[in-house]
């Protein structure tokens, strides 16, 4: 267990915010949470193999039996969630006879998740049960029916339509006493100072799942082997680094680890969802918006997980992916990586042009590490192409960008004036003067122009919009006489994304410290005057709270660094992971619990302030 006697530990782990831990290998993404305010059921709540396009179970949970297998009564007001390592989340539970058990689940690199049991208490030997829920009808754009539940001897296969099967089994002796069509139930034993281990194993083939399995059974013990392979994972990245290691300093290091390990399990090759917890969802499918995936792509490469970065990009750069119009990248996929409405959050056609300047920036970023192009030139010309055509003759990009609402927003014009820059190097490395005079006079014209979405009158950087508001979740796109000023602290990842610093950003940056940070740390998202929007974009952000974070270490700014770090892990949630937002009334977390990007920009937030750190 870990526990931290820092001033961070004041805040009750109970008392943390709602939440779920994200688990999984690059193959598996399992979302997993014992906390009650997400659901009444328990442990797995989504399990996505392979991809996103179908989750299977949907709940997992032991409980402890007497002799005549009735559940032992438990003191649920006690139970304590936290995590065992920061790969793996853990369940205490008590009971009324002085016994407690502790459940903590993971996932071995042999693409399996184990979910184990131990106890203490003054019995000699515990009976328990294990009960698994499959999900028996998954209704997306294609239907998936549960076939059957067989039972093998020391397991079963479960089968269903699309072809993916599971064994679940046990790792030592056990009895499967009860199946209905989509619940199974395990009943089994152990002895004290011993544990239980349950073995999950997805894929295609029986043969070879049930290879796996008789493989896994012959291993002394599964957590000793996942534990040696994540802590080796971790190091092959760059982790944070302190002079001194205190209290203080392990816990930064503990949550880096959480968050750069949940970004990764959220990456099933090369698809990152928004959020894979149940907010953002089209079809009944976990969204894929270009945006956020290149955003964790780019933590990544700055913290040396290059095979976790090229699978996001190449995803990306792959030419079956759908283009709104040559170039350009629609702002939302389905997980089937198509280009379809209908879903919450953003529409899929609200223009997001900062993507490409994200894309430019990463694939030269790789480049500069690896030395591997991880597209062809045509495909980066393409995209940097689409940026100069769309300049309008203000000289600057009009489009939805971060916030998903029309309008001139400074992060976009300055993410892609410097991915143009970028770009401009790139051309001319593959002998293409032309195009490289042609992105560089861009990049030029959007800098000269970025001063006209310079509020004078409150000292910032603020979007340019005519009208503060949507219609039926459209932007209104149709110029008006009337510019509306609107603050909007996203205009930091312009900074982070490569454009320089400069008098007008400082500014900026005074004025998100004065105006929009909140409760000693936390930053605000964007001004509006539609109710709806207002109330969302005045509540507290991770990714813009961490945008600022980045940029307060780069700057020099220390002590104003480490107030946002500090408030994103005071917010995080019960699992130490990031949330979308809290609410700007302090009641509540939102539904994404965590958000991807938010754990990977508090990662990088954490990694940037440790290598500007005196």
């Amino acid at each position: 267990m870990i526990f931290f006697n820092t001033n961070f530990s004041q805040i009750n782990p109970l008392k943390k915010w709602k939440g779920n831990s994200i688990i999984g290998n690059g193959n598996i993404c399992v979302v997993y949470s014992d906390d009650s305010r997400i659901s009444q059921n328990n442990g797995i709540q989504q399990f996505y193999y392979k991809d996103y396009t179908t989750s299977y179970i949907a709940s997992t949970h032991f409980e402890l039996v007497d002799e005549f297998g009735i559940s032992l009564k438990q003191n649920k007001l006690r139970d304590t969630l936290l995590m065992k390592s920061f790969f793996s989340p853990q369940k205490i539970s008590f009971y009324s006879d002085g016994i407690s058990s502790s459940t903590n689940t993971f996932v071995h690199n042999s693409d399996a998740v184990i979910s184990r049991l131990t106890a203490d208490g003054e019995n000699n030997s515990y009976n328990y049960n294990f009960i698994i829920a499959f999900r028996k009808n998954i209704i997306n754009d294609k239907f998936t029916k549960l076939i059957s539940l067989e039972n093998k001897k020391d397991f079963v296969i479960v089968t269903f339509s699309n072809g993916v099967k599971f064994l679940v089994g046990s790792k030592s002796e056990s009895e499967i006493i009860a199946k209905s069509d989509s619940t199974l139930l395990i009943k089994g034993s152990f002895k004290t100072n011993s544990y239980t281990d349950i073995l999950i194993l997805p894929g295609i083939s029986e043969k070879e799942i049930v290879e796996r399995f008789q493989n896994l059974k012959k291993k002394k013990n599964l957590y000793s082997d996942a534990e040696k392979y994540w802590n080796n994972w971790i190091s092959t990245g760059e982790l944070p680094k302190f002079n001194e290691m205190n209290s203080e300093n392990k816990l930064y290091l503990e949550y880096f680890k959480r968050n750069i390990y949940a970004a990764k399990s959220s990456n099933l090759n090369g698809q990152v969802p928004a959020d894979m917890t149940g907010q953002f969802v089209t079809n009944n499918m976990p969204q894929l918006y270009p945006r956020d995936a290149m955003k964790v792509a780019r933590i990544f490469i700055l913290a040396g997980f290059y095979d976790e970065a090229e699978k996001i990009i190449r995803f990306w750069t792959h030419d079956s992916i759908p283009k709104k119009t040559l170039g350009e990248f629609f702002a939302r996929y389905d997980a089937n990586a198509k280009a379809v409405d209908g879903g919450t959050g953003a529409r899929f056609d609200e223009p997001e042009w900062d993507a490409n300047g994200y894309m430019i920036q990463l694939i030269n970023m790789f480049y500069q590490k690896k030395k591997i192009w991880l597209a062809d030139k045509n495909f980066i010309f393409e995209i940097a192409d689409f940026l100069v055509q769309s300049i309008d003759n203000t000289g600057l990009l009009y489009e939805g960008g971060i916030v998903e609402w029309t309008g001139y927003l400074p992060a976009t014009n300055m993410i892609c004036a410097a991915a143009l820059k970028t770009a401009s190097e790139i051309a001319y490395n593959f002998g293409d003067k032309q195009r490289a005079d042609s992105y560089l006079a861009a990049s030029k014209t959007i800098s000269d122009n970025l001063h006209k979405m310079y509020d004078v009158r409150r000292n910032t950087y603020a979007d340019v919009r005519f009208h503060g508001m949507k219609r039926d979740n459209f932007s209104i796109t149709e110029r008006s006489d009337s510019i509306l000023f609107l603050w909007d602290t996203s205009v930091m990842f312009g900074f982070i994304w490569g454009y320089e610093n400069h008098e007008k950003l400082e500014n900026t940056y005074k004025f998100i410290l004065a105006n929009n940070t909140k409760f000693n740390g936390g930053v605000q998202y964007f001004e509006a005057l539609d109710a709806g929007l207002s109330a969302y974009g005045n509540d507290l952000f991770f990714f813009t709270t961490a945008a600022s974070a980045q940029y307060a270490a780069k700057t020099g700014k220390i002590e104003k660094a480490k107030l946002h770090i500090d408030w994103m892990i005071r917010n995080a949630n019960i699992y130490g992971l990031m949330p979308e937002r809290i609410y700007l009334n302090q009641t509540d977390c939102s539904v994404a619990t965590p958000l991807s990007w938010c754990s990977a920009e508090f990662a990088a937030s954490l990694l940037v302030w440790s290598k500007n750190h005196k």
